[in-house]
């Protein structure tokens, strides 16, 4: 299936690109068609791309950063996930934002992909395209026609505490299936593929005949992250400006990514965590629920049933189970999100 898709897509992108034109017929595109050609060039793009190669080429031996993944969202979104070359004991860094495409006119017989721009999140469109991504820039990008991907990347400013700025790397890269194939249009499948803000949660224990309603676990969510990411251990000594987040959000991609991103008050992203999704099997199948696989083991051990899940909200439940002292509780957690794009006032935590 993935071969023939690449064949039919890409096929008719060389086709419209690269036709030699009869006697007779005005070879230049039309505007509809340089419109199609672009729109073929973005469902290319779309996907997770495992890389196979990375190459230092730049002028001079200043590598830090190697890409470990890429993944192109149909809502424009882009996660690059990159290493410390030098120090495998560094924490994966996480980019994500918005990515532009600039197309190559100057032909008028044809369109070409010239640059791809990775963005910071609150990048705000212009009306003309930058003249460089503020996270990395992508030239030399070439599509084969096995749908292999490869190009040159530079990385940006926004970069900068964790790269170094101009490191120039050739990328080899190749996209992954997707985790569904043949899901109906308007499944959760489809649904559930956006950026989610967690804006509340609601959790109780139950056992030995009794319910407990646990107090503030949204404030207890970002307590224990703050207190993991800057309060003072041996292993872990507190940062100077260290903030507590206040908001978290959490992509679902139809490649199986699935990432939480913690914000701090000033709106930085302050950490990252990243694992695969997959659907719980069922004949017939009704994407009612998803297992998750945090510590990338494929033991995927967590099942969360979806209670709601519309255009602008989403509820899940979770269920755990525990034993204290010999007595088995049940732990019930229901998590309610928002598409991230609507506004919120985080919760006041007092942290």
């Amino acid at each position: 299936m993935k071969n023939f898709f690449y064949f039919v897509v890409i096929f008719s992108v060389f086709f419209l690109i690269g036709c030699s034109p009869k006697a007779g017929i005005d070879p230049h595109l039309s505007v509809e068609e340089k419109i199609e050609i672009k729109q073929e060039f973005n469902s290319l793009f779309v996907g997770k791309w495992n890389i196979e190669n990375n190459s230092d080429i730049s002028s001079k031996s200043i590598a830090q950063c190697y890409i470990n993944s890429l993944e192109f969202t149909s809502e424009g979104n882009y996660i690059l996930k990159v290493s410390d070359l030098n120090d495998s004991s560094k924490e994966p860094r996480f980019f994500n934002g918005v990515y532009l495409i600039s197309f190559d006119e100057s032909d008028p017989t044809k369109v070409e992909v010239d640059k791809i721009f990775l963005m910071q999140e609150n990048y705000s469109e212009e009306a003309s395209l930058p003249q460089a991504g503020s996270v990395a820039t992508f030239d030399s990008i070439k599509i084969s026609e096995q749908g292999d991907l490869s190009f040159n990347i530079i990385f940006g400013q926004q970069t900068s505490d964790f790269c170094n700025i101009g490191q120039n790397l050739s990328i080899d890269a190749k996209k992954e299936e997707p985790i569904v194939s043949d899901a109906p249009e308007d499944s959760n499948h489809f649904k559930i593929q956006k950026k989610w803000r967690l804006i509340r949660i609601d959790a109780q224990s139950a056992g030995n005949g009794d319910t407990t309603a646990i107090s503030d676990p949204l404030c207890k969510l970002f307590e224990e992250e703050w207190e993991s990411r800057c309060v003072e251990t041996p292993e872990n000594p507190t940062s100077e400006g260290c903030y507590p987040a206040n908001t978290v959000v959490i992509t679902f991609t139809g490649y199986g990514t699935y990432l939480w991103a913690f914000y701090d008050v000033q709106g930085k992203p302050v950490h990252f965590e990243d694992g695969r999704w997959r659907w719980v099997e069922k004949s017939p199948q009704d994407y009612s629920q998803f297992e998750v696989d945090f510590d990338q083991s494929q033991e995927y051990n967590q099942i969360i049933s979806i209670v709601e899940l519309s255009d602008d909200n989403f509820v899940v439940e979770e269920r755990q189970e525990e034993t204290v002292n010999g007595v088995t509780f049940e732990l019930i957690f229901k998590y309610g999100f928002q598409p991230s794009k609507f506004s919120y006032t985080p919760e006041n935590c007092n942290l």
